[in-house]
């Protein structure tokens, strides 16, 4: 009798065990309605307008997580293609409002990519938009949306690209701001893609001084909100259809590189910064393999060995000892 009852309290703690972890969750879905987002970035095709005229109409628009109000809680903007792009404010408790008309960062543009910067350093933060599509080169300008302040608890915005330089129209896909020259402010770095007339999956002799139309651009800050293109000086110019970008010091020499991931034929570029204001491309003494088709990339220490290992679209890239830094940089 005392062996079953120990039995029967056995089996009963086991079950409480099972029920207490099935309830505990380490997420919970809320549901955008019922938060407050409502945003859809609702793509329409037609018979001109579509995934084979358009390789990248499903690619998205972007997501830029920060306060822009100086509350404490992390708002929502959501780049749009062929709706406007919204923000939206965090209230606290998980409650959201759009206050995109208020705020006054309304699109009319295919937005690539969402990246958020103090741009001005003014403790207020700001919007870069890379911008792209099938339109007139007017219609496909970069913007920046500038915060102005905040009123109510709303923050409003106007849009600066022009005025600061950075009204790029060459087929945006993200920007990068960074410090690439410890001066204080952040510079950027411009992924690029353009939309060549022709397979770019073809063979073909490579283009690596600048000619080309898909090649990435890097942007100087001038210190005085202003930005000046300087991608030849600082030896950005080999073609690439990027599709991502992630900033680390690949080689711990205390200087922030460029890790850019490439669509179709083209290589991945890893961009070492030298220190004196340029760049070289070493991803063929970094790598032993490379990604074809590279769709973004994230740089993260993921065995905890102390070295960074960056991965590129469908394939990691895989480590060969670079002769930099004693052999301690392993990609």
């Amino acid at each position: 009798m005392k062996i079953r009852f120990l039995g029967t309290l056995t089996f009963l703690a086991l079950l409480a065990s099972c029920v207490s972890k099935k309830e505990s969750k380490l997420f919970t879905i809320h549901q955008g309605p019922a938060i407050g987002i409502d945003f859809k970035n609702v793509i329409v095709t037609n018979d001109t307008f579509n995934a084979v005229s358009f390789e990248y109409i499903y690619n998205g628009s972007g997501v830029g997580i920060g306060d822009f109000n100086n509350d404490g809680y992390q708002d929502i903007f959501f780049g749009g293609n062929q709706v406007s792009s919204e923000l939206y404010l965090n209230k606290g408790d998980l409650k959201f409002e759009n206050i995109t008309l208020a705020a006054g960062v309304t699109t009319q543009r295919w937005v690539t990519g969402v990246s958020l910067v103090d741009i001005n350093q003014d403790g207020l933060l700001d919007i870069y938009l890379a911008v792209a599509g099938k339109v007139p080169a007017n219609q496909r300008k970069n913007l920046l949306f500038v915060n102005q302040g905040i009123h109510d608890g709303v923050p409003t915005f106007n849009e600066l690209s022009h005025e600061y330089g950075l009204d790029d129209d060459r087929y945006g896909t993200m920007a990068a701001f960074f410090d690439y020259d410890k001066d204080g402010d952040p510079d950027m770095y411009l992924v690029n893609n353009w939309l060549e007339e022709y397979n770019r999956n073809n063979l073909r002799p490579k283009r690596i001084h600048g000619e080309a139309e898909s090649t990435d651009r890097f942007y100087r800050n001038n210190g005085d909100n202003t930005f000046s293109n300087v991608s030849e000086e600082v030896g950005i110019t080999i073609e690439g259809y990027g599709l991502g970008v992630a900033i680390c010091d690949i080689n711990d020499d205390s200087f922030p590189d460029v890790y850019v991931s490439n669509d179709f034929m083209s290589n991945d570029l890893i961009w070492v910064n030298q220190g004196d204001g340029t760049f070289v491309n070493r991803a063929s003494d970094y790598l032993k393999h490379q990604t074809h088709n590279g769709m973004g990339v994230d740089i993260a220490d993921f065995n905890n060995d102390a070295f960074r290992y960056p991965g590129s679209g469908y394939v990691a890239a895989r480590a060969q000892t670079s002769e930099v830094n004693d052999g301690r940089s392993k990609l």
